[in-house]
């Protein structure tokens, strides 16, 4: 594990992780606000009526859920600057003209109208900048960057020289680097045009469609967090519960008899799931979070923790994952899959049994997840009951990796002085 950790590349992904971890926090804060508070469904606005007395409230709700997107979105062409600036500076190379191309290069590959309109002046918002990113191909895009600058010789990566005149071999990285991101650029936009990633998204969907079996469940579980801890945020989000037919006939069942005994699928995404695998956010990282602030002797991790507290309260917990990081973390790779399932499976022997009502009912967005079945089950102490006992269970599952995280990061200091510092 600690050669692992000092490899070229998976310092750099680390260090880039970290660097972003004050834009994620930014973007999940705003994201909660802009959900919960300032937002007509908002959890906190139903709750304490926030509409009604708060000025200016969808002015606000409009500027927040604005510049989410717009700071989340720019998560991507971030991620890829913070590579190939830490790439380019591992080699001895320009980190600024590497980390700038690198963001440059980012936006060439989300334009996808380049190759189909005239971009004039004020159309640069054709640039896509969704939300959701894939952290592994951002970061290996601005990897890629900074590799060509290696390879590059050392003065073509210097604007000036040391007498402050212009040297043009400075065009060389970067004329490479923006012609392969045109390329790319290019096949992006016939793989839209004909349909294949549209395809490929289509596959990936199915095999998490939502069935009533306990099986498929948990696979559908592995799988989003797994994509999940590699950075993609696109496949683990979860079905919207208007789009769960098992979820609706729950209930339309309920509403109808007044009971939720009896309904025809006990065993749901949005019952098993939404209610209870993510009761400590994605991966249990709520969980993590509480057995970092409880038992690590790291302040860097305590301190990512204090901060990361509220937006990972209302399941946003992006900031966290990145500034610990658990992405593309083998150490915790084990517990982040194994504790939704478990939690996933606990909740269905409670199920089996008639020892809590199932979540049938809709959760205002916004919600806190560790009241998803409290809400979903129309206020059930026993439902919450479960849920907090999952939710210990999630945190002592956590504990030993914490310790042995510890014991990496004194080994780090102790093998590399300078580099456990940074750690």
């Amino acid at each position: 594990m600690i050669a692992f950790r000092r490899n070229s590349f998976i310092k750099i992904t680390q260090k880039t992780l970290v660097s972003l971890f004050p834009f994620f926090l930014l973007t999940t804060t705003t994201m909660v606000l802009s959900e919960s508070v300032f937002s007509v469904n908002g959890y906190i606005n139903n709750l304490f009526n926030v509409r009604s007395w708060f000025p200016y409230f969808s002015t606000i709700g409009l500027v927040l859920t604005n510049c989410t997107a717009l700071i989340g979105g720019l998560s991507g062409p971030l991620a890829t600057y913070f590579s190939a600036k830490y790439t380019a500076g591992h080699y001895g190379r320009s980190t600024g003209t590497a980390g700038i191309t690198a963001f440059i290069f980012s936006l060439l590959i989300h334009s996808r109208k380049l190759f189909s309109v005239l971009l004039k002046d004020g159309a640069l918002t054709r640039i896509s900048l969704p939300v959701n990113i894939n952290l592994v191909i951002a970061i290996l895009m601005g990897y890629i960057v900074g590799q060509i600058f290696r390879f590059s010789s050392p003065s073509d990566d210097q604007i000036v020289d040391k007498y402050f005149v212009y040297r043009p071999k400075t065009v060389r990285p970067i004329l490479s680097s923006l012609s392969l991101a045109l390329v790319c650029s290019f096949f992006l936009f016939l793989g839209n045009r004909y349909n294949v990633f549209s395809t490929i998204s289509n596959f990936f969907s199915n095999l998490i469609v939502n069935r009533n079996n306990i099986f498929v469940i948990e696979m559908n579980t592995a799988l989003r967090t797994f994509s999940a801890w590699i950075g993609n945020s696109n496949l683990f989000n979860n079905i919207p519960f208007i789009n769960d037919s098992f979820a609706l006939d729950n209930l339309n069942y309920a509403l109808k008899h007044h009971t939720t005994r009896g309904v025809p699928y006990l065993f749901s995404s949005t019952n098993l799931y939404d209610a209870y695998g993510a009761f400590a956010g994605l991966g249990g990282g709520l969980a993590l979070l509480v057995a970092i602030l409880w038992k690590s002797r790291s302040d860097k991790d305590r301190d990512v923790s204090l901060k990361s507290i509220f937006p990972s309260l209302f399941n946003h917990g992006a900031a966290f994952m990145v500034g610990i990081p658990i992405f593309f973390n083998f150490l915790f790779l084990i517990p982040f899959i194994l504790v939704p399932m478990i939690n996933v499976f606990i909740a269905s022997i409670f199920l089996y049994f008639r020892l809590m009502p199932p979540a049938v009912y809709p959760v205002p967005s916004g919600a806190p997840s560790v009241l998803y079945a409290f809400i979903g089950t129309g206020g059930s102490l026993r439902a919450l009951a479960v849920g907090i006992f999952i939710f210990i269970i999630d945190v002592m599952i956590y504990l030993p990796f914490v310790t042995f995280n510890d014991q990496i990061h004194d080994e780090l200091r102790r093998v590399d002085p300078k580099g456990g510092k940074h750690d």
